[in-house]
């Protein structure tokens, strides 16, 4: 079966290439790094994923060696992506003697995320702001299917493309499981091996879907309505994953564009954010749930125990890595070291370290931790310069922090490059927009058109 979806993947970039590059942020959330092509002991996994990224930059490659140019494309985020490759590079390159170096894990950091974002952006930039938008829709609609499959496989208690992954991790090294035998019992997890992966896509795909609704100067009853059926489909979703940070990573948006707003726009977001939290808090036992469990992160005798972290928890993965980081500041111990430590079971105090924080201070030092500051901020600035219209912008920088909250408190799961090609999405989308008002803008004036109207030069007005 997995050598047939190979097939078919192939197949659909030989047949129309541009639309296989266009649907990526689709077909990565069918394929996640679980979804192996190849496990065999002796060799490193080798996920259908990764497969049909090198296919793709293959028929990139070989399209442009055989294309002459016009012009250079654009690469939008090329400096942030030079950042991460350069600190990676250095930790890998510093560290070659030790088993900890990760050089396989940097081409893979180039292979799934750096050259896949770079070549859709390539391929985005070509795209009519009609056809974008249209692009945009397909992706809501498509991330709330994902949402209802997740929803039901949860409801009826049966996933079976769970079942198609587990089916190709024969070694073991790859986990894919249900959770239905875990503390927290079954969890939504959709077409991903991870649920809290799975709520963090879907989820981000929703911010995006709100940053781009509010680039519109007033939301007629038709928005409002695509709007929430939206959100009612992918936050009960993100519900049923039966984890925290999802959550947390969709209510900093909207706390940050709710309080961001003049005074008066401030209170009307914030009274009505209010009566809709008070009133699921009310009438939903599971939303209640859920909310408690936050606040159980914090006071362990509030709500019911997720059986996740919590700030006893956290204090010691800190404490742990930074006994590691002290060994090697500056350039950490190579992009494997957290890896290595972990699976060995030498430092328990980490656990999985789950933060992109506690990893960075032990694969990268210092120079990872300055690097990826300097990437989100460098993203954030790359996407803001571009929306003219205020709430939109106050809402991708909630998305951003959100991102960058999610990522402290579980690491980056595998959501890196999903959410680089959302913010891809919305650069261009505003780029466009901007675009069409300065041609507006600067259209020449009706009188323009007609010369015979003006004056000659040489007219003189009689006194």
């Amino acid at each position: 079966m997995i050598f047939i979806l190979a097939a078919l993947g192939t197949l659909a970039m030989i047949l129309s290439f541009r639309r296989s590059v266009l649907l990526i942020p689709v077909w990565t959330v069918l394929t996640p790094k679980a979804l192996l092509l190849i496990d065999i002991p002796s060799l490193p996994a080798f996920s259908l994923y990764k497969y049909l990224c090198l296919v793709m930059i293959g028929m990139y490659l070989t399209k442009n060696l055989f294309k002459k140019r016009q012009h250079t494309p654009e690469k939008p985020f090329s400096r942030a992506f030079y950042l991460i490759f350069i600190s990676s590079a250095t930790s890998a390159i510093l560290n070659i003697s030790s088993s900890n170096s990760g050089l396989l894990t940097l081409t893979s950091l180039i292979i799934e995320v750096f050259m896949p974002v770079t070549i859709y952006c390539e391929y985005l930039g070509r795209q009519t702001p009609e056809k974008l938008n249209t692009l945009m829709s397909k992706y809501i609609i498509c991330y709330c299917a994902l949402a209802a499959y997740g929803t039901i496989c949860y409801l009826i208690n049966y996933n079976p493309y769970i079942e198609l992954i587990n089916s190709t991790t024969h070694t073991g090294r790859i986990i894919a499981q249900t959770y239905a035998e875990t503390l927290r019992g079954i969890r939504a997890q959709g077409t991903i091996s991870h649920p809290i992966t799975y709520g963090a896509l879907i989820v981000m795909m929703l911010l995006t879907y709100y940053t781009m609704k509010l680039k519109k100067p007033k939301l007629n009853l038709k928005d409002y309505l695509k709007i929430g059926l939206a959100t009612t489909i992918i936050i009960g979703g993100a519900l049923f994953t039966n984890s925290r940070t999802p959550l947390i990573l969709f209510a900093i948006p909207l706390i940050i564009f709710a309080l961001s707003q003049s005074a008066v726009k401030s209170f009307k977001y914030t009274l009505t954010f209010s009566l809709i939290f008070i009133t699921l808090f009310s009438t939903s036992e599971l939303f209640r749930e859920k909310v408690l469990s936050v606040a159980n992160i914090f006071d362990s005798n509030v709500g019911e125990d997720m059986n996740g972290s919590d700030l006893a928890m956290r204090g010691a993965q800190f404490a742990a890595s930074a006994r590691h980081f002290f060994s090697s500041p500056l350039v950490g111990g190579g992009l494997d070291a957290t890896r290595n430590i972990v699976s060995s079971g030498l430092d328990p105090d980490l656990f999985n370290t789950e933060s992109i924080v506690f990893r960075l201070m032990i694969d990268q030092g210092s120079l990872g931790l300055i690097s990826y500051t300097a990437f989100f901020f460098l993203l954030y600035t790359k996407v803001a310069r571009t929306i003219r219209q205020q709430p939109a912008r106050r809402m991708y920088l909630g998305m951003v922090i959100g991102y960058i909250t999610f990522t402290i408190s579980t690491g980056l799961i595998d959501t890196l490059q999903n959410t680089l090609f959302m913010i891809c999405a919305l650069y261009y989308v505003f780029k466009f927009e901007a675009n069409l008002n300065r041609s507006i803008t600067q259209r020449p004036s009706p009188q323009d058109n007609y010369p015979e109207t003006m004056l000659p030069p040489n007219h003189a007005i009689a006194s």
